[in-house]
């Protein structure tokens, strides 16, 4: 619900910065003290960083991306814990712009390992109905021969896909004719 509150409240003030609070609480449907004290905020993090970056739409993507890369990368392939990348955050000072305490660190590991998984299972099943309905639909073109060089030697060339087959006849192996 903040989420969509805070992107409310930015791509309004990116098209009217002259308007009031009282009104542009009244059309966003928000109140205007949460207006306000997200501009508090805003300017807070501008003063601290030296920049407004991270309080538009593409500096939160490019701090979501930077963040899921580093949980990626340290805590689920490096096995480093929630604790040591929550340190490193806090060596960025990102703790003033985004959630980067031990708990929600540990929670989005929980949370990617879960989408990791699922992909997982969403590919697999995706291949095996592929294969299902390829077997479904599989047509087998056969011509077959004989051939005597040596010895006999059968032949078999799937047509469509051009494979051979090829059978010799064992020493031991004998034809029966019409009986059981």
């Amino acid at each position: 619900m903040l989420k969509s509150v805070w992107y409310k409240i930015q791509n309004y003030n990116r098209a009217s910065k002259q308007e009031s609070l009282r009104t542009a609480g009244a059309s966003l449907g928000i109140a205007k003290s949460t207006i306000w004290e997200q501009e508090k905020r805003a300017e807070s993090r501008a003063a601290q960083m030296g920049t407004d970056f991270w309080n538009t739409v593409e500096g939160q993507h490019h701090l979501k991306c930077m963040i899921i890369s580093v949980i990626y990368t340290f805590g689920i392939k490096g096995g480093a814990g929630a604790g040591r990348i929550a340190e490193h955050f806090g060596h960025l000072q990102l703790g003033n712009i985004a959630a980067v305490s031990e708990s929600s660190i540990h929670r989005k590991i929980k949370e990617i390992e879960t989408n990791i998984l699922w992909y997982k299972e969403l590919q697999e099943s995706g291949l095996q109905m592929e294969a299902n309905s390829e077997l479904q639909e599989l047509e087998a073109i056969l011509g077959m021969d004989e051939s005597w060089f040596n010895e006999m030697l059968l032949v078999c060339q799937e047509l469509t896909s051009g494979y051979l087959f090829l059978k010799k006849q064992a020493k031991n192996e004998t034809a029966r004719v019409g009986g059981t």
